[in-house]
């Protein structure tokens, strides 16, 4: 049975796309032949990989996200997005070595073998400004995008049991063991913006990039007894494509004589 938060999501989703579809035809024309002004929202979601000192504690993930920006008559860009990262893998070493047994193993709660997944979470928020590039066989709404933004970055280890409980991964012993870290971020977007003729398909895909100086949150770890140090240099790679859903001001009827 469909609850009533999804319901609501599924009714909002379904007035964005008839509103974008009442709106495409009158849009057609002025998308072909002028810059124009549009404030959207945006999905968007990618694989990336870590690299500097944030590629010595984790591998690869995913992350997904949402933004709202305004796009200018002079294909300026202005706005805001907030990604959340997932899936990381996990590559450093000592993490929860206090609770494991001589062979390597961890204890719930009940005596058994815990069943535990380790990988790293984030997130980041930036505000952001990017120039449009059309192309010389795209309509002058499309073309290389080029973004430049600046906000925060965190990030910690994230622990799945899908079993019995662990007391020492509950709050507030948790604190001890994910190793948050925090930081001011710089990033930078490189990609194809699409805004087609019909007004119907918009989006766009490229190369994200992030760096961050960033500084260990917790005071000590458990596990190996020492506080991290910082400040450290994180950043990361990664292919993002997204959606975007456009508000367009209503063009003026045409009349035919």
């Amino acid at each position: 049975m469909m609850t009533i938060p999804k319901y609501l999501f599924v009714c909002i989703w379904a007035l964005l796309l008839c509103f974008c579809a009442c709106d495409a035809s009158a849009q057609g024309r002025a998308v072909r032949d002028s810059v124009l002004f549009s404030p959207y929202f945006q999905i968007h979601g990618g694989l990336g990989s870590s690299a500097g000192d944030l590629g010595l504690r984790f591998g690869s993930g995913g992350h997904v996200g949402a933004g709202a920006h305004v796009k200018t008559t002079k294909n300026w860009f202005f706005g805001g997005q907030a990604s959340f990262g997932f899936g990381m893998e996990l590559k450093e070493f000592g993490v929860l070595s206090n609770l494991l047994t001589p062979t390597g193993q961890l204890i719930d709660n009940e005596g058994q073998v815990a069943l535990l997944t380790l990988s790293g979470k984030g997130g980041w928020f930036t505000l952001e400004a990017g120039k449009l590039f059309p192309l010389a066989n795209t309509n002058p709404n499309s073309g290389i995008l080029v973004m430049i933004g600046a906000g925060s970055v965190h990030h910690r280890i994230h622990f799945e049991n899908t079993e019995n409980r662990i007391t020492q991964l509950e709050e507030p012993y948790v604190s001890g063991y994910d190793r948050l870290t925090w930081g001011v971020a710089s990033r930078q977007f490189l990609g194809y913006w699409h805004m087609s003729n019909n007004g119907l398909v918009n989006w766009f895909g490229g190369l994200e990039l992030w760096e961050a100086r960033t500084w260990p949150q917790r005071p000590m770890n458990f596990d190996t007894l020492v506080a991290d140090e910082g400040p450290r240099f994180d950043a990361m790679a990664s292919l993002q494509i997204g959606w975007v859903f456009h508000i367009y001001k209503r063009s003026n009827p045409e009349h035919w004589y």
